[in-house]
């Protein structure tokens, strides 16, 4: 494996712990809020846990269909490259879609409390990247 490949994937592990560790802060803040609104339940803590995951593993997904696409396209394969991240993309938001729809329809855990986690995703994102132009 060339240098650039191994510190391509280190440096993706290390923005994907940030990510997971500010998400899980930010869980824990949310815990707290439905907490001192007297709100926090089971189903709350499942559909927190649930969104965090999804999230968690929505970015990590993206980042390895964004090598895989980024290895097809350097070695000249563009048009195998944007496929790669179209699928990646539909395959990913299918199955985010499938589990928050089954956790609603059989009301396993609170559909809000699972989508907050989701929603926050973009504003993650956007704070890692500022940070990360802080240190660079």
């Amino acid at each position: 494996m060339e240098p650039t490949k191994t510190s391509d994937k280190q440096q993706i592990l290390r923005e994907l712990r940030i990510y997971a560790l500010m998400q899980l802060a930010c869980l824990g803040l949310m815990f707290g809020v439905y907490a001192l609104l007297h709100r926090l339940t089971g189903k709350v803590l499942l559909g927190g846990a649930v969104g965090a995951a999804l999230a968690i593993l929505n970015y990590s997904l993206t980042a390895v269909g964004v090598l895989r696409a980024a290895d097809q396209a350097e070695a000249g394969d563009v048009a195998r490259a944007k496929r790669t991240i179209t699928v990646s993309m539909l395959l990913r938001y299918l199955l985010m879609l499938a589990v928050l729809v089954a956790c609603a329809k059989f009301k396993w855990c609170d559909v809000i409390a699972m989508l907050i986690p989701l929603l926050l995703s973009r504003l993650l994102i956007f704070a890692g990247e500022y940070f990360r132009r802080k240190e660079g």
